[in-house]
């Protein structure tokens, strides 16, 4: 599965509508050319133009129904799309065909372990908290803040325990904080945290923890420099 986040001016990717239409159509969207979705099944459908203003989003992939082939979530950022209670998300298939589009969301947007129907169930902030997006058969919720809402403060904080008495931490580690600006479909039940140490005063700590699995990965990762040393549990 892969989990990735992308935050896209379409004025600064696109000369002109014109280029696209002059070419054949993808037979397969990625992260990689999503910004041709984005403009084609998006924008002009809703006749706007990307060469008036920059139109921004967040988008991520993952496999959702386990066909071997990633779905596509775009998540509009621009004041069109967005309104007090969030902005509006479409999530496609990697053949460019729309499943579902939702209203007021927002990040974090988060992959559930559990399925319905055939298809995973993910989360979504909305109208103050995380939202249940369970699959009908058919397709997801369209309004997120109408759906049941998932807490996952007691776990967080388990996390959070976790890491508060692991030796590494203990011998003079301090200022432990979450990182809550993760990927659209990063795991629900994995936390990230950070953390300075008063011996290692060059590098910055990141913790990772899976509360299902138990899994953890410690990398630490130098102040000065983008040199990353990974140590996996």
């Amino acid at each position: 599965m892969k989990q990735a986040i992308v935050l896209f001016s379409i004025a600064a990717l696109l000369q002109g509508c014109n280029e696209y239409t002059s070419e054949p159509r993808p037979e397969v969207f990625t992260l990689d050319n999503i910004d041709r979705l984005v403009v084609e099944d998006i924008l002009i459908p809703e006749k706007l133009d990307p060469r008036d203003k920059e139109y921004r989003y967040k988008s991520g992939a993952t496999d959702l129904n386990n066909d071997g082939r990633e779905e596509l979530l775009v998540l509009m950022q621009d004041p069109y799309f967005c309104g007090s209670g969030g902005c509006s998300a479409y999530l496609f298939q990697d053949s460019g065909e729309l499943l579902s589009r939702m209203t007021v969301a927002n990040t974090p947007i988060l992959l559930a372990s559990r399925e319905t129907n055939g298809w995973k169930d993910f989360y979504v902030w909305s109208d103050g908290a995380l939202r249940k997006m369970a699959h009908n058969g058919q397709q997801y919720p369209s309004n997120p803040s109408v759906e049941p809402s998932y807490d996952r403060t007691r776990e967080r904080d388990a996390a959070r325990q976790y890491i508060e008495v692991q030796e590494i931490y203990v011998q003079d580690g301090f200022d432990l904080t979450l990182i809550e600006d993760v990927p659209i479909f990063y795991p629900a039940h994995t936390y990230q945290f950070q953390f300075k140490h008063y011996g290692d005063p060059q590098n910055l700590y990141l913790f990772t923890i899976d509360m299902v699995t138990g899994d953890t990965q410690l990398v630490t990762q130098s102040v000065k420099s983008d040199d990353v040393e990974s140590k996996e549990h």
